[in-house]
């Protein structure tokens, strides 16, 4: 009779453990986004990036560069981005109107396809 009732007592706290520990709120720590896709928002359009290389003949000016790196939920302006840190480099692609795509450096001389998704919706 004793052993059930240590054993009892057991189970009954390995299942408070597991359930205090489910019930912890990640905002505690942040609340990491499940984005649907890496993008970036620049011009007041939102752009998603494509896993597609742009050649560097097809490379224009820079247009812009990240201003601000977040994987966090929330409201962001101009120059955000999911993916890309602070810094990174927009290009003008040859031949295509920047509402349509635009090129992110990803490492000096090479360079990504972003597609325009339309207007980036801050609200």
């Amino acid at each position: 009779m004793k052993n059930k009732r240590i054993l009892l007592c057991f189970i009954l706290l390995f299942i408070m453990i597991s359930g205090c520990r489910s019930q912890e709120s990640p905002s505690s720590e942040g609340s990491s986004a499940d984005w649907a896709y890496n993008f970036v928002v620049w011009n007041g359009d939102i752009y998603e990036v494509l896993n597609e290389e742009v050649n560097n003949s097809e490379i224009e000016e820079a247009i812009g560069e990240i201003k601000q790196y977040s994987d966090y939920e929330g409201i962001y302006s101009d120059g955000f981005s999911n993916k890309y840190q602070v810094g990174t480099k927009l290009y003008k692609i040859k031949g295509l109107e920047t509402s349509e795509n635009i090129a992110i450096e990803t490492k000096e001389g090479h360079y990504i396809n972003a597609k325009g998704k339309g207007k980036y919706s801050s609200k």
